[in-house]
């Protein structure tokens, strides 16, 4: 026991030194706001999935991100030399992350208004909350520590995450009711909160709650303990750049290193590599010529962009469902807040897409990789050049897949357009601040969580507020976007003053990060 409360101890230090404390407090605060400010109808129908899909998996990016930032550090080499062990390191980390996905849940739920039930509601959604981040947590844990990168282990994740994720929302909804749904342990979890919340029991079918709750308690201990058993070495997806160095590779040339040109500022080399024909070829080709060939063995940006065409198809269907059972189980009618709800999906494209890119680039900043650039032909303006016309234009084409599938999209208008341009732009920003604010890949995630909760909010507050209220928004580049939407669409003039000021936010925004940018990696 003194062991596990040391290990706790420790677990909770790290996850105030990284942020992740500091981004549970914000959250709790932000999700508690929006809640209240809703109509109590809506605060209750909202409130489950917000603590389901939220809330109750906190922590689970978290593990793996604090799992393969340990290994650049030689945090869990150093481990092995004390008393604490895998098992308890993992017992401890799950716990920690636990609380403080709780720590959200409670002021969440304290502003539901739930009447008399008001301390089970309480119980009944922490509990909830509680048994569905163990199993999330463990599952990435024990997963993420069977690969080698962040990157490979998201790829592996992702499928594992799915019906953990999707079967309990199928639950909730009532959109298939057989007793099958039980046999997903995070559908026992999912229905606490769903009944706490709102006071009602779901309509699954079979043996329910009587069964389910043990089954589900006994697959979080199992999945913790295969979490604490991973190889030492992981076996799966392989690094990047890692592997073979003959001796010639390791040990430069001194006629090469001498008669490779003049440098420029910050130790820079400006001069072009030569190709074949002898002619000098920017460097940025071959960063490009480089990654397009390691597309086979990094693919996490093609997976996402492709998977937008059956996400967006899907929600085609699943939409009018969703509508139809709000207004039945909870007398809201949701197709009056439709451009809402849109407007939160288009940011949520370059979201993904630029959350993607900035963890590939923050992997090579814990990698040392853009140490190289200080005595490489490419500058880092070159490289960051890339990664975020790379983001831009994934995030284009993106967009332009999924907005004609969603079948929430208004008809092709100077507004549309506009929203799409203004949206595409926000992918480069998030690789921008990810790389401005954080320094591994705890805080990135840390970052981009918080990115996350601004695509949400900032539709939400658009829509809820008054026009002259929202007007500070507009210091956030993704509020141009959505106000291209809501505020005279087909008008191309008014559309245009739209893509003017949001145009020049961003670029004001990104040159504010690109100096933090230069000034930290001088430093």
């Amino acid at each position: 026991m003194t062991r596990l409360l040391g290990a706790c101890v420790v677990e909770a230090k790290v996850a105030r030194r990284y942020g992740i404390v500091a981004i549970a407090a914000i959250l709790a605060v932000l999700w508690t706001a929006l809640l209240a400010a809703l109509p109590a109808s809506t605060a209750v129908a909202v409130a489950p999935y917000l603590l389901f899909l939220d809330t109750a998996g906190f922590g689970a990016l978290f593990a793996v991100a604090l799992l393969m930032f340990e290994r650049v550090e030689g945090t869990d080499a150093a481990r092995a030399v004390t008393p604490v062990g895998p098992g308890t390191a993992t017992v401890a980390r799950v716990l920690v992350l636990t609380l403080a996905a709780v720590a959200i849940a409670v002021p969440v739920t304290m502003v539901v208004p739930t009447g008399d039930r008001f301390w089970s509601a309480l119980g009944l959604t922490t509990a909830g909350v509680l048994l569905t981040s163990v199993l999330l947590v463990g599952v990435c844990l024990g997963l993420g520590a069977r690969t080698r990168t962040l990157q490979g282990a998201l790829l592996v994740i992702a499928p594992a995450l799915v019906p953990l994720i999707v079967v309990p929302v199928l639950h909730m909804t009532e959109i298939v009711r057989i007793p099958m749904l039980w046999a997903v342990p995070t559908t026992a979890g999912a229905e606490l909160i769903h009944h706490g919340a709102t006071g009602q029991v779901g309509a699954s079918g079979g043996p329910g709650m009587m069964l389910a709750l043990p089954y589900a308690l006994g697959c979080a201990v199992a999945v913790c303990r295969w979490a604490a058993m991973a190889p030492a070495e992981p076996t799966g997806g392989a690094p990047r750049r890692h592997g073979s160095v003959s001796k010639t590779a390791r040990e430069p040339k001194p006629d090469r290193v001498r008669d490779r040109g003049a440098t420029g500022r910050r130790g820079h080399v400006r001069a072009g590599s030569a190709s074949p024909s002898g002619r000098k070829r920017h460097p940025l080709l071959g960063l490009v010529r480089w990654e397009l060939v390691g597309v086979r063995r990094d693919p996490l940006l093609t997976i996402i962009v492709l998977v937008l065409v059956p996400l967006f198809l899907a929600l085609r269907w699943a939409y009018p469902v969703l509508v139809e059972y709000l207004w039945s189980a909870h007398r809201f009618d949701l197709l009056p807040h439709a451009p809402a709800v849109f407007g939160a999906l288009l940011l949520h494209v370059p979201l993904m897409v630029g959350a993607a890119v900035a963890l590939r680039v923050v992997e090579d900043v814990d990698d040392r990789i853009l140490l190289l650039l200080r005595v490489s032909p490419l500058s880092p303006t070159a490289y960051f050049g890339f990664w975020s016309g790379t983001a831009a234009l994934l995030t284009l084409v993106g967009l332009l897949l999924s907005v004609p599938l969603s079948g929430l999209a208004p008809e092709w208008s100077p507004g549309l357009v506009t929203a799409v341009a203004l949206a595409t732009s926000v992918a480069p920003l998030v690789v921008l601040t990810t790389t401005a604010l954080a320094s591994n890949k705890v805080e990135a995630l840390v970052v981009l969580k918080g990115a996350a909760a601004v695509s949400i909010l900032v539709p939400s507050l658009l829509w809820i507020l008054p026009a002259s209220w929202g007007t500070p928004l507009l210091v956030l580049p993704p509020a141009w976007a959505f106000l291209a939407l809501t505020r005279s669409p087909t008008d191309a003039v008014f559309a245009t003053s739209i893509l003017i000021g949001g145009l020049s936010t961003t670029v004001i925004v990104s040159l504010l990060l690109a100096r933090r940018i230069g000034s930290r990696l001088r430093s």
